[in-house]
């Protein structure tokens, strides 16, 4: 199978082929990985990838995946043929949104600050995972919407930028 995601602007063709044995051949780019995955519960993967054992986290909405792996959480937006799907935390008008519900951990920048593309903006913890919201361009935070210890929605605004 054969899937299109971006992650943080950059498009990625991912191709994934099933071997015999359980063990898949995934190739992103230029890469080629043997990875031999066992499910331990839902959304729950123990995955092994040459001599590295990794559990990797995923969750599913739609076209989107978030998947958390080796300390990183990757946002996964599956891509139509010819058409970029918008994707929740991408820049609308300025504005990042939540991605799933969760609580705000933390708010690393404060209104009138610089940032760089990809400096990250807020922690969210949603289901056992920390999912770090990351400035999609360089520009300068307009405005919080959110605070440590807020509770937020899939869809919130948590930061606009200019």
């Amino acid at each position: 199978m054969e899937y299109h995601y971006e992650v943080n602007g950059t498009r990625y063709t991912v191709r994934v082929d099933q071997e015999e044995g359980g063990h898949y051949r995934v190739t992103v780019g230029e890469r080629t990985y043997v990875v031999q995955a066992e499910r331990r519960e839902p959304g729950v993967f123990d995955l092994s990838v040459g001599t590295r054992y990794l559990r990797a986290y995923v969750v599913q909405t739609g076209t989107r995946r978030l998947v958390a792996l080796d300390a990183n959480t990757y946002v996964l937006e599956r891509l139509r043929e010819g058409r970029r799907q918008r994707h929740l935390g991408a820049p609308h008008a300025g504005q990042l949104e939540a991605q799933m519900p969760g609580q705000v951990i933390a708010v690393l920048v404060e209104e009138g600050q610089e940032v760089d593309v990809g400096q990250p903006l807020v922690i969210l913890e949603a289901m056992k995972m920390e999912l770090r919201i990351v400035a999609p361009r360089a520009g300068r935070v307009r405005a919080l919407r959110c605070q440590p210890g807020d509770v937020v929605d899939r869809g919130q605004q948590l930061v606009e930028l200019e």
